[in-house]
């Protein structure tokens, strides 16, 4: 398993071409998540979520609970809570939390996010359908 900055990185993760922690959740999209920083005892993560190797979401406006410390366990549960971020859907949230969506932003979200959602879930696996862990470590 690769390590980074001192941690292993969970199961099926890559070091990414920006040398990154990556999640490649299916063949087809790839989540980018490392810390860069902290704000009020709170860690604060940078993530990028590609498709075949183009941007649709790139931000670091994600922070963890307070007083969280980094490690693998930390790195997976702020990589589920992008995912489940960036898969809302119309109905999940108020209607104006979309107007500052990209066109592209928007038509990925109305043709993946759904099925993406899935690999968010805290306490199912996207991947097998097991309730004992969550998508971002299976062993697949």
């Amino acid at each position: 398993m690769p390590v980074l900055d001192g941690i292993v990185l969970p199961a099926r993760w890559i070091l990414s071409s920006r040398l990154l922690a990556a999640w490649p959740i299916n063949d087809d999209h790839l989540l980018e998540v490392w810390p860069t920083g902290h704000q009020d005892g709170r860690i604060r993560w940078y993530y990028r979520l590609s498709r075949k190797g183009r941007t649709i979401f790139v931000a670091s406006d994600v922070c963890s609970p307070a007083g969280t410390v980094f490690s693998t366990q930390e790195l997976v549960r702020a990589a589920r809570s992008v995912l489940a971020f960036l898969t809302l859907r119309p109905g999940e949230v108020e209607a104006e939390y979309f107007d500052v969506y990209t066109a592209t932003q928007l038509a990925w979200r109305d043709r993946y996010a759904e099925d993406l959602a899935l690999f968010a879930l805290e306490h199912a696996c996207g991947y097998c359908g097991s309730d004992t862990h969550s998508s971002p470590a299976c062993p697949l």
